[in-house]
């Protein structure tokens, strides 16, 4: 990070933290909530085709993903809709959600508050094959759940949460 003072900095590209989660997906967090009083968390996720993602629902922070690069197919919630360059899409606190590409791309996440930049940063930390018991803890402390196999709506679920 280039610090500039106490009214704001910049950070150039490739300057942020660098985590690899694995596979050919890497992401670089460029603005981490401890340093803007946890207010968001911001990072650049850079990856391959990705064709099968596990919904899940962040229940401490919301979301924006714009992309950047690439063709998303997105659901949140029940809608469902596809999207590229300069698409923005909104997963409010605790909505299920998902995305898959053909492509592979590059998006910008942000959340607010911070936390989802943590999680990740956290998942570097346990190497590429983290066992089921160590990413059920880090689930656990950023309250992230999955819908396993329920076969209730996106949205039933949610209202149930």
């Amino acid at each position: 990070m280039s610090n500039w003072g106490a009214d704001g900095w910049a950070v150039a590209p490739g300057k942020g933290v660098r985590v690899e989660p694995g596979g050919h997906h890497w992401l670089e967090v460029i603005v981490r909530g401890k340093e803007v009083d946890d207010a968001l968390g911001v990072f650049v996720f850079t990856h391959d085709v990705i064709t099968e993602n596990p919904p899940h629902a962040h229940h401490d922070f919301m979301k924006v993903i714009y992309v950047l690069e690439g063709h998303y197919d997105f659901r949140v919630g029940d809608a469902t809709f596809s999207g590229g360059p300069g698409t923005v899409v909104v997963v409010p606190k605790g909505s299920y959600h998902t995305f898959t590409t053909p492509t592979g791309g590059r998006a910008l996440f942000v959340s607010s508050p911070a936390g989802n930049e943590e999680l990740f940063l956290e998942m570097g930390e346990l190497g590429p094959q983290p066992t089921p018991e160590q990413l059920a803890d880090l689930n656990d402390r950023f309250h992230t759940t999955g819908l396993g196999d329920e076969e209730a709506s996106w949205r039933q679920m949610h209202s149930e949460g």
